[in-house]
């Protein structure tokens, strides 16, 4: 008997053919980008709501084509009975990128540079800086804070992890701390990098105090989740001149509200939470989802554990 399953995510008509041929002699296969109901369906890929997925009677498992799970983690209800998934592992790559694109923008004055050039304006735009030694902290060490390591490693950084345990060392990193560390590290950084989920640990994670705890000159850079900081008062320490800047794809509130004073500081770039989009963006990042979500489902229906299981309690 071929099993339900219904596909949510975004799907272009080459993914769809490909989950046919691949799967459609074992698979009963819809596609609803807005469902009502999940139906009878075993089988979810997609981020259906959190109230569909409660009523589906039938279902047992739910893959996601995202990474970040908080839309189920951060609130009770998700049934025991069904399996979660996620899409960890296919957006380090682009993530990363936006990351050292966003430091060295902000170390080389780009910004100052592209309104001189509105101008016709030939000449420097006062004091650069080089990333060249810098000590950088990684909060968090999975397949995205890893690909950030990654990338700084061929600029000789010293990159220094935090994470919830120490264990083992991972790749690039020179070393790796815990977050009841974070208030010894904070002040020797030069830039801080939050790559963490959304989950009750890491909410607020960077509170005022830490925030003013850094060097004056240090670089703030979230691509994680913005409840890591508060943006308001993110917004207080750059006006007191505390950080030397900022670069965030995430906020606390998306869309960041008009009234923040954020939009205005020239040593903020801000991005609308795209550094890892793959659909209709990046077609590589897109073809790592789809390798994953069908990967797994050849695993599911050959009875096999799941890849990136996410544990509801911990949030990821």
């Amino acid at each position: 008997m071929k099993k339900r399953v219904i596909v949510t995510a975004e799907c272009s008509e080459k993914t769809k053919e490909m989950l046919r041929r691949c799967f459609g002699e074992t698979c009963d296969l819809t596609f609803d980008r807005t469902p009502e109901t999940l139906g009878d369906a075993e089988i979810c890929i997609g981020e259906p709501r959190m109230e569909l997925v409660e009523r589906a009677e039938c279902l047992r498992w739910v893959q996601m084509t995202w990474a970040g799970t908080d839309i189920y983690t951060r609130r009770a209800g998700f049934p025991e009975n069904v399996m979660l998934t996620n899409a960890s592992g296919a957006f380090g790559r682009t993530i990363s990128e936006y990351v050292l694109a966003g430091i060295l923008t902000m170390y080389r004055n780009f910004p100052a540079y592209r309104e001189q050039q509105k101008h016709a304006v030939w000449q420097s735009a006062g004091a650069e800086r080089t990333l060249f030694g810098k000590t950088v902290l990684v909060l968090g060490t999975g397949d995205l804070g890893g690909n950030v390591a990654k990338r700084l490693s061929g600029f000789d950084t010293v990159t220094v992890g935090v994470r919830r345990s120490k264990g083992e060392l991972p790749p690039y990193f020179n070393e790796v701390r815990t977050f009841d560390e974070l208030d010894a590290l904070l002040p020797q950084a030069d830039v801080v990098v939050g790559c963490l989920p959304n989950t009750p640990e890491t909410a607020g994670l960077l509170s005022e105090k830490r925030l003013r705890s850094m060097k004056k000159d240090a670089l703030l850079v979230n691509v994680g989740r913005g409840t890591l900081l508060s943006t308001d008062t993110l917004a207080r320490v750059l006006a007191d001149g505390q950080l030397s800047g900022a670069v965030l794809d995430v906020a606390d509130t998306e869309p960041l509200p008009l009234s923040s004073p954020l939009w205005g500081m020239e040593n903020v770039l801000l991005t609308p939470h795209v550094s890892g989009r793959g659909f209709g963006h990046d077609k590589g990042t897109e073809c790592l989802i789809w390798e994953i979500v069908t990967a797994n489902l050849t695993r599911y229906l050959e009875g096999k554990p799941l890849h990136n299981i996410v544990d509801i309690n911990r949030g990821y």
